[in-house]
């Protein structure tokens, strides 16, 4: 007897409450994008309830007649194929979010709460001031002592207010903000204290008799949480329809993998691997602080400290990717000085990115057997590279980092383990962080099933290799001072820094996303090769970097994003999508 649930009452309710919150998302994204003004209107928010009435209703009638008999025959025989369509907008969404402008409306602005509280000494003159005298500069708007609640023993006249000697009052004001405001008070010249709570802060400013006082506070606001969250939850529900709308279009009717080889599916694997790289770059030189002239100044100069052995420690130490950046300056030496240091270093990095989504294709299409995820696994990981540029240059050898472990998983699944020694070489030359490498290969010699292949002979020599070039670059090239990031020394002062800092929490989720969170819910689908490699790197890296750099440069996660959490995720699809339920008999 097959399922009747899609004909049944519950799922009318589904379709229901899912017509609703899309409705609802909708009109909540055409209102935040353009209906707000800085006046509530009614005229415009009947025009979204309308919107949200229309949109309801039309995908509820859709939905009952035309998808839910295309769903019913997923459902039956393919149920994990919904469940991918909701996990893969989860995977996506947050690697390109943009929340929105601060909000113009009332509506959906902040709310702050201003208490002006004067306390008067006993022994000296009355409080006395102008309504002019204090002002709650609101974007443009300037709000004076009218506007505010008085509270206490405040003789007003409307323009003046005076207070006795040995009192305390206070002037209070709750409404909506713009994204920065002013408070400007011009304290009168007597004895006492002034004391401005505003929403959770205190400022106490001490009273003299003599001369006034001018006192500014000043405060910038974020996007309300609840907007931006409510923002993100629209997309997400219209991301996942949109995804169902698309599986049941194609399902059965397009094979992409058959379309794609008949016209080499290897050709246009390149060309989304240069665009995505071509187009990555150009993002990330739009992020410097002057673009081009940023690279021929700022990145110039740091790149000849390290050839001339004037960098601090340890960027001194990571020779190689400046080696080879100081070939591609020579092979464009036909040209002025300054072009061939911006076309050197920009087609560097495009040939960096371009090697490294060619890599991580080829390790995930061995991971899922399947080109179609091994193109998604590539597609997130240029999301996450997207949200990577905070407070960085070209980075040369984060981006040689990512390409080294990489290229060392896929050797390794190769079996190919004394290759890994050779590749741990050129990786120790680079960064200080390939010292993990060898520990990976540890890993997957302990993990092989195949007793020939445990030999731990290429893990000791390719941790050999790891310490005797990490030495002998600390021996060969004087010993330079550390650098000190933001002025927070590595250690305690740095990771306090770094876990109490709201912009490192925010920078992680814009670079990683939900991908780690969704990979490590389904820990237990991963190989057991990838659940040893998740303990023998994430742990470590994670721990070292919160300690001594700057977790707000998320460009350091880049290693764990790409070799164990997408591919967790990818885990995670293709557990989901393989999953399916036993019909009832």
């Amino acid at each position: 007897m097959q399922l009747k649930f899609f004909d049944s009452p519950a799922a009318r309710k589904i379709f229901l409450t899912t017509s609703l919150l899309v409705g609802l998302s909708i009109s909540f994204i055409i209102f935040v994008l353009f209906l707000q003004t800085s006046v509530v209107s009614r005229g415009r928010l009947i025009f979204a309830a309308v919107l949200f009435i229309l949109m309801a209703g039309t995908h509820y009638f859709i939905a009952l007649r035309w998808a839910n008999p295309k769903l019913h025959v997923i459902y039956q025989n393919e149920p994990g194929v919904i469940v991918v369509c909701l996990i893969l907008p989860l995977l996506f969404l947050p690697l390109i979010y943009n929340p929105p402008s601060y909000p113009i409306s009332p509506l959906l602005r902040n709310w702050t709460d201003i208490a002006i509280q004067f306390e008067s000494a006993a022994n000296s003159q009355s409080v006395r001031f102008y309504a002019s005298d204090i002002k709650l500069i609101n974007e443009k708007n300037a709000i004076d002592v009218q506007a505010f609640n008085a509270v206490g023993d405040w003789q007003s006249t409307g323009e003046v207010f005076v207070l006795k000697p040995g009192s305390i009052a206070s002037l209070q004001w709750v409404g909506t903000v713009a994204q920065s405001a002013t408070l400007t008070i011009l304290a009168p010249p007597t004895d006492g204290l002034l004391t401005v709570y505003w929403d959770r802060t205190k400022t106490i400013i001490e009273l003299k008799g003599g001369a006034q006082r001018q006192v500014v506070l000043a405060r910038k606001f974020s996007i309300p949480f609840a907007v931006s969250v409510s923002f993100f939850g629209a997309e997400y529900i219209l991301l996942v329809i949109i995804f169902l709308v698309i599986t049941i279009f194609l399902k059965d009717r397009i094979v992409l993998g058959a379309r794609l080889k008949r016209i080499g599916f290897y050709y246009w694997l390149i060309f989304i691997a240069v665009l995505l790289s071509i187009v990555l770059v150009r993002i990330q030189v739009e992020s410097l602080n002057g673009g081009a002239a940023y690279i021929t100044s700022v990145q110039m100069t740091r790149h000849l400290d390290v050839l001339r052995g004037q960098a601090p420690n340890p960027w001194q130490y990571r020779i190689l990717s400046e080696i080879v950046a100081e070939f591609f300056i020579f092979i464009f030496s036909f040209l002025p000085l300054q072009r061939a240091v911006v076309l050197g270093f920009i087609v560097f990095r495009v040939l960096q990115n371009t090697v490294i989504f060619l890599v991580a294709f080829a390790l995930y299409k061995k991971l899922s057997l399947s080109n179609g995820m091994a193109l998604l696994g590539i597609v997130l990981l240029a999301g996450t590279m997207r949200g990577a540029f905070y407070d960085a240059d070209l980075a040369f050898n984060t981006y040689f980092d990512v390409i080294f472990y990489l290229l060392a998983a896929l050797l390794i699944l190769n079996r190919h383990y004394f290759w890994v020694v050779i590749l741990t070489v050129f990786a120790s030359l680079n960064r200080e962080t390939s010292g993990l490498i060898p520990f990976l290969l540890l890993a997957a010699i302990l993990n092989d099933n195949q007793p020939a292949k445990k030999n731990l002979t290429p893990f000791f020599i390719s941790l050999a290799v790891f310490f005797a070039i990490f030495s002998a670059l600390r021996f060969l090239i004087p010993d330079r001072p550390l650098f000190i990031p933001y002025g927070q020394p590595p250690g305690p002062a740095l990771l306090i820094y770094n876990l109490t800092r709201e912009f490192t929490w925010n920078q992680l989720f814009q670079t990683l996303g939900l991908i780690p969170i969704v990979g490590m819910l389904f820990y237990f689908t991963w190989p057991s090769l990838w659940r040893n490699y998740f303990l023998v790197l994430c742990p470590v890296w994670f721990a070292i970097h919160i300690w001594a750099s700057v977790v707000g440069e998320t460009r350091l996660f880049l290693v764990p994003q790409a070799l164990i959490f997408i591919p967790g995720s990818l885990f995670a699809l293709k557990y989901v999508k393989a999953f399916n339920q036993p019909r009832e008999a």
